[in-house]
């Protein structure tokens, strides 16, 4: 029990520096070393999974992080391989690392982070940060963390494609060069995962840690997690402009500040309000 206090303190000290390098992420300058990048972009994959083992228990984490990994990658290998997923794309040697199967295993890594910061997003609309979701609940939850995700994609699609070409469609899309068939595969591929994770959630030795006091603040770090993502969006184009984009790319970037700001960020700003109006459980 004295272990307990004494380490538990601690670690929400450390959860709260790694999402404040999270939001700090945003301020990244252009002609920064892709290796210093790379970690940067790491951050909130470890503040995940350290957030995750926390509320659910490492096994319930890892089988998450695993389910992520092997569900998205194998939707973007069959989507690269046959266009079906996402529509005709594909991703061109280097800016996201070495590719397997025509698919950059790294960005695997943020899609979890995503997929977690989606689900505690939902979790908390729907009252379920410390107790089951099951029958309709469940499937609205799951519903409503594959928009959450789809909505980022929405937002940041177009500067990491469009602009920075990080991935390509081939034959453009009526939405700044990409297809509404994108999103679509998006939201369906990311419901599948989100319906694995919570799956796993509603194992008993989930639903016990769920429901273990946790240090004040706790379940706040998970649903502040979310914001990170529009937060860089709004912010990475204008820090990244000394890179000479021409006058077309900043204006997508307004574009998706607008999307970001009257699309993402009330959604966020809903769960922050439900969890402050649903404490059950752990103090927040």
């Amino acid at each position: 029990m004295f272990a307990e206090r004494t380490t538990a303190p601690r670690t929400s000290v450390g959860l709260w520096v790694l999402l404040a390098i999270s939001y700090l992420a945003a301020f990244v300058p252009a002609g920064t070393p892709g290796s210093i990048t790379l970690i940067v972009g790491l951050v909130p994959v470890a503040f995940s999974l350290w957030h995750f083992t926390r509320w659910a228990g490492a096994a319930t984490a890892w089988l998450s992080f695993v389910s992520v990994v092997i569900v998205s990658f194998t939707g973007e290998a069959i989507g690269v391989a046959t266009g079906l997923v996402f529509g005709n794309y594909f991703y061109p040697d280097g800016p996201l690392g070495p590719l397997l199967l025509g698919v950059p295993p790294l960005i695997q890594l943020q899609y979890f982070a995503m997929a977690y910061a989606s689900l505690m997003l939902a979790r908390s609309i729907g009252g379920a940060l410390t107790q089951a979701a099951r029958g309709w609940r469940l499937v609205g939850v799951s519903a409503m963390a594959a928009f959450g995700m789809t909505l980022l994609d929405l937002a940041s699609d177009p500067w990491h494609a469009t602009v920075l070409q990080q991935w390509i469609w081939r034959d453009g899309g009526v939405y700044f060069g990409i297809p509404l068939h994108n999103f679509f595969g998006w939201f369906f591929e990311t419901l599948v995962f989100l319906l694995i994770a919570q799956a796993l959630l509603n194992r008993r030795v989930a639903l016990t840690r769920l429901a273990e006091p946790k240090p004040r603040g706790f379940l706040l770090q998970g649903v502040l997690l979310y914001g990170t993502f529009p937060f860089t969006i709004v912010f990475i184009p204008w820090v990244q402009a000394s890179g000479g984009f021409s006058t077309e790319s900043m204006v997508i970037a307004q574009a998706m500040v607008i999307v970001a700001l009257f699309a993402v960020v009330p959604l966020w700003v809903a769960s922050l309000l439900a969890l402050r109006g649903n404490r059950r459980g752990s103090p927040q």
